[in-house]
């Protein structure tokens, strides 16, 4: 059995879709107003469906299995759907077609305002702001404050990835530059995890358009990269293209730095305005706990050889190929940046064993020798690495 909804943008409705009852996958998709799609004018069904498979919570996701569960839902589209898509780091939403509803009756602001915690609008509907929360870690929004607060938690790895989104903050904090960076909170939970918290970015007037839709929007071709694509598609939206470069240059540069291995496509973007739909800026530098070698219990720290040879979820598979995109070698200033010494006593202080401190420290102190030569001009390659080791 298949429910029909509308698509909507704030109160705008661009499009139909129909979505399986049972399995919350969507059916079929017809849009109508293709300027107001998560890809910014593109109106391919397929991406459609694929926007909606990438909303829903990771079905594997522990947090939220209980939750699904609990809401009478097979999985987390289905729960997805129950929710009507709602986020907080946008303004699309899915408004079934039976009921007469505005966006001012089902924004996540206004219910906060209201102390509503159940939809009183579609007895088929509840309240939910983490059923489109995409991502790996354990999550939450904490709706208690404005802007609304994300909440981490996390256990493996002795809680490392929310004390490396801190790191990753200090970082940018000491660059002392325009670019926009998220600011994150760290303490240790009573249950032995880590938590982690910074203060959403987005609201009802401004909202966030990852890079996958910002390059999917657009067909190019085989010569030109998704780095070059972003940029290009960011200018035709009125952004200042030296702007956007500085600003990716900036980001690799620095994910550079902290080893940080999941700078995918959708963990940097644009932020737009939900009204008239213009590009504002890029948005701030968000997510890093993937960084810092959180993922390795190792003795010796990696040689510049082994630093390069890992593979990484971003634009390239590679940190290699991700440094011949730079434009602007030293928009990062490397005598800025925490020296190893303080990096070893950042993570004893986070709770991290002295053993994985001094590792950290080690593989950071030769991913900063990388950096330091490729910004004196150097060619950084791991074919070079490996013949310097031999």
């Amino acid at each position: 059995m298949n429910a029909q909804y509308i698509l909507m943008h704030k109160n705008v409705p661009f499009g139909l879709v129909e979505i399986d009852s049972d399995s919350g996958a969507m059916t079929h998709c017809r849009i109508s107003e293709p300027e107001y799609s998560p890809f910014p004018g593109n109106t391919d069904v397929s991406l459609i469906k694929i926007w909606w498979e990438h909303r829903a919570v990771p079905g594997h996701r522990k947090d939220m299995e209980q939750v699904i569960r609990n809401a009478g839902c097979i999985n987390s589209k289905e729960y997805l759907a129950k929710n009507l898509a709602l986020s907080i780091t946008d303004t699309y939403w899915l408004c079934p077609v039976e009921i007469d509803l505005a966006w001012e009756d089902v924004s996540l602001y206004n219910f906060h305002a209201l102390g509503i915690e159940i939809m009183p609008y579609h007895n088929l509907s509840s309240y939910d702001p983490n059923a489109s929360l995409g991502g790996e870690m354990d999550k939450y929004w904490d709706l208690s404050s404005q802007p609304p607060t994300l909440v981490k938690r996390a256990y493996a790895h002795h809680g490392q990835q929310n004390a490396n989104e801190m790191f990753a903050s200090e970082l940018h904090r000491r660059q002392e530059n325009s670019i926009d960076y998220v600011q994150y909170h760290f303490e240790r939970a009573n249950d032995g995890g880590t938590i982690s918290k910074c203060r959403a970015f987005t609201s009802e007037r401004v909202e966030f358009v990852p890079a996958y839709e910002i390059i999917m929007s657009r067909k190019s071709s085989n010569n030109t990269s998704k780095y070059e694509t972003f940029i290009d598609v960011c200018a035709e939206h009125g952004l200042d293209r030296e702007e956007v470069q500085r600003f990716l240059d900036y980001q690799t540069l620095t994910d550079f730095a902290i080893s940080n291995t999941d700078e995918h496509l959708r963990n940097f973007g644009v932020l737009r305005d939900t009204e008239t739909l213009e590009f504002l800026k890029p948005a701030p530098i968000f997510d890093s706990g993937n960084s810092m070698f959180y993922d390795i219990d190792g003795v010796q720290p990696l040689s510049t050889a082994q630093l390069l040879d890992r593979k990484i979820n971003a634009v390239q598979n590679s940190e290699e190929k991700m440094l011949r995109h730079v434009h602007h070698r030293n928009i990062a200033a490397e005598d800025r940046l925490p020296e190893p010494k303080e990096a070893e006593e950042f993570y004893c202080r986070c709770g991290i064993p002295e053993e994985k401190a001094r590792f950290i420290a080690g593989s950071y102190e030769n991913k900063l020798q990388l950096l330091r030569r490729f910004q004196s001009g150097e060619q950084i390659s791991l074919y070079n690495e490996k013949k310097r080791e031999l």
